[in-house]
């Protein structure tokens, strides 16, 4: 790890995303350790219209959460679809000209400018520029050094080191890092995203691209739109027009699933001790009453019926739950009118011998698995919140149900 203290400008480069909000929050607790702070910048690198919305009022919050600077910048000669356009071609795995342009080249200016405000050292100032990839995500990632020269970055004025301070994290702990700090996530996560960069990125999975067209129809189709224009498909192996269509095939057969949907209640969620001691994480209630001190009732719930549990916020308040301290999970407040799916397989009650009333509802997997019956990471969003619950038939093999119990694990 690189003597932070030696280092006259540490910059942080944030995205918006998963990696970039973990590693802020590592580069902050030990800067905060070495008592150099007040040195550090954050840069988010604005992308218009085609980056998720709210992601650059969102870096800009987790910036200010440490109470740290906090600079946007954009290209000046024009975003990713005028240079597309300009070009003739996309961006592509060997020429990512968007990264380049769009990023590096606005970072290597305010670097400048960040120099120059240090005024005359005596010597060249030393940058420290830390990025939040991992080794995990890509071949090409896994061959970079933690820590190394960026002589193009480098100069008679000063010498700039890049930093890769989670390169060798798991996406577990990158989402275990971010729910132990409390700073909130893009809520592109809860809708199905696993990447945060461009909305429709070249790189991006098959996945995530479809799933992308269905949140954003209005961006696939300018994509489309221009892709037709310049006659040069989207990526070599899928055009926008591909994922489009994948996009529309795979909203009509979720509707399709979920044509039937069951309203099982309203109320503040809570649930039991023993699901969080024994990780099984397996059933919730609801509470109502002036004081929360009245169970919603589940007697009338369809036990058997397979789905997806979801909870609808109505509601929100701070939680005063401890959360689960051994997996470094900790309650986040979510947004009014936000969905939250707490798990999928086949619903069940447990009764409440005094009140005599099936107070807990639940879902068992269906791979037969011992913990985490529903997802911890939806748990502790939702916890102390009002939401409504609803069981939502056909959905159970929902993969992005499926997908959110191992990345809380």
């Amino acid at each position: 790890m690189p003597d932070l203290a030696a280092y006259d400008v540490i910059l942080v480069n944030s995205s918006g995303g998963k990696d970039s909000q973990a590693m802020l929050d590592e580069v902050c607790v030990l800067a905060e350790s070495a008592g150099v702070l007040d040195r550090i910048t954050v840069l988010h690198c604005a992308l218009g219209h085609v980056e998720w919305p709210g992601t650059s009022e969102l870096a800009r919050a987790q910036a200010e959460h440490y109470g740290v600077r906090y600079e946007q910048r954009h290209r000046e000669q024009g975003l990713l679809l005028d240079q597309v356009r300009r070009r003739g071609r996309w961006p592509s795995a060997s020429a990512r000209y968007c990264t380049s342009d769009q990023k590096r080249g606005p970072a290597r200016k305010l670097i400048t400018q960040l120099v120059a405000e240090l005024g005359d050292l005596g010597r060249p100032a030393r940058v420290l520029n830390c990025m939040g990839l991992r080794a995990e995500e890509s071949r090409a990632r896994l061959k970079k050094a933690r820590l190394s020269r960026d002589e193009a970055a480098s100069s008679g004025r000063r010498t700039v080191d890049t930093w890769l301070p989670i390169h060798d994290w798991t996406e577990t702990q990158v989402w275990q890092r971010i729910h132990a700090s409390g700073v909130p996530y893009h809520p592109a996560y809860d809708q199905g995203m696993t990447r945060l960069s461009c909305s429709l990125c070249v790189l991006a999975s098959r996945a995530d691209l479809v799933r992308a067209a269905q949140l954003r129809p209005e961006l696939a189709a300018e994509y489309a739109e221009l892709e037709a224009e310049i006659g040069h498909r989207f990526r070599n192996d899928l055009s926008m027009a591909d994922i489009i269509t994948a996009a529309a095939q795979a909203t009509t057969a979720e509707r399709t699933e979920e044509a039937a949907t069951i309203d099982l209640g309203e109320g503040r969620l809570w649930w039991p001790r023993f699901e969080r001691q024994s990780d099984r994480y397996g059933t919730v209630f609801l509470l109502t009453g002036p004081d929360a001190e009245d169970y919603v009732s589940f007697d009338n719930a369809p036990v058997g019926q397979p789905g997806r549990l979801v909870a609808i916020v109505v509601e929100t308040r701070r939680s005063g739950h401890c959360g689960d301290i051994a997996r470094s999970l900790a309650p986040v407040t979510p947004s009014v009118g936000e969905e939250i799916t707490l798990g999928a397989g086949t619903l069940f009650t447990d009764a409440d011998d005094d009140l005599g009333v099936r107070t807990a509802v639940g879902l068992v997997p269906d791979d037969g698995r011992d913990t985490d019956w529903l997802d911890p990471r939806a748990l502790y969003r939702c916890h102390n919140q009002t939401v409504r619950l609803e069981l939502r038939i056909g959905s159970h093999t929902n993969k992005r149900a499926r997908d959110t119990t191992s990345r809380a694990a």
